[in-house]
């Protein structure tokens, strides 16, 4: 069974849930939606949960610099449950900060595939790290993560 330790992040009356292993952060969950809403993202996880403030307080750190405005990217290393789009999640890795791109023009600048493009956006564990909000047009109705909401509040964040 792995270890996942989490911690949350508040920020304007909303709870972010993370984990990670000792080898990197491995989730970001939904606004104010507890950590086990993290089966609903993975449902065949096998883990135990452990809060560690020591483990955890680096990702912490970073998120909540992230979301007060004051860090642009991460410097935290992640650890991939699910690594399949991998080289997907690079390319939208290098998307500036403040900046957004249709998922047409997305797919128009990169070999991928659109149905995997969005697969991977749809299924991305770690929403802010891998900035997938700025990607614009993608429709998340049928996904776990129905965040049109958190996406606004992530790039108001970044036009400030």
């Amino acid at each position: 069974m792995n270890k996942l330790y989490w911690n949350q992040v508040e920020y304007n009356k909303i709870k972010l849930y993370f984990t990670c292993t000792r080898n990197g952060i491995t989730f970001i969950n939904n606004p104010n939606a507890g950590i086990s809403n993290i089966y609903n993202f993975y449902p065949e996880l096998d883990a135990e949960f452990c809060f560690n403030k020591q483990v955890t307080g680096p990702y912490k750190d970073e998120i909540k610099a992230f979301l007060e405005g004051d860090r642009k990217s991460f410097q935290i290393q992640t650890d991939m449950i699910n690594p399949d789009f991998s080289a997907i999640y690079q390319a939208i890795q290098e998307i500036e900060y403040g900046h957004t791109i249709t998922f047409k023009q997305f797919c128009q600048q990169h070999p991928f595939d659109e149905g995997d493009v969005k697969e991977a956006i749809l299924n991305n564990p770690l929403i802010m790290i891998i900035p997938s909000h700025r990607i614009l047009g993608v429709d998340y109705a049928n996904s776990y993560r129905k965040l049109a909401d958190f996406n606004q509040l992530l790039l108001s964040i970044e036009q400030e």
